[in-house]
């Protein structure tokens, strides 16, 4: 997930407070994924992955992405 906020306050109604209330943060940022693969569902197939990723608050693709490198972490740490 590659998503920033700069703030979460809103501004108030005078621009000087809102300048002093500013910070300087640092980020990571990660080099973006280069590769997409198309990958088929059935809807129902589609629906449980949709559901799962909203209980946890992030996207279906998100998800299918850590799944799948998640299996291949495991076949990497069994010699697969």
């Amino acid at each position: 997930m590659n998503r920033t906020r700069t703030s979460k306050k809103q501004p108030p109604a005078d621009q000087a407070e809102w300048e002093r209330s500013d910070e300087v943060v640092e980020l990571d940022v990660k080099q973006p994924l280069d590769k997409v693969i198309p990958v088929r569902l059935a809807a129902d197939k589609w629906a449980v992955l949709r559901r799962e990723a909203r209980e946890l608050g992030i996207g279906p693709s998100t998800l299918a992405r850590m799944w799948i490198l998640e299996k291949l972490r495991e076949l990497h740490s069994s010699g697969g």
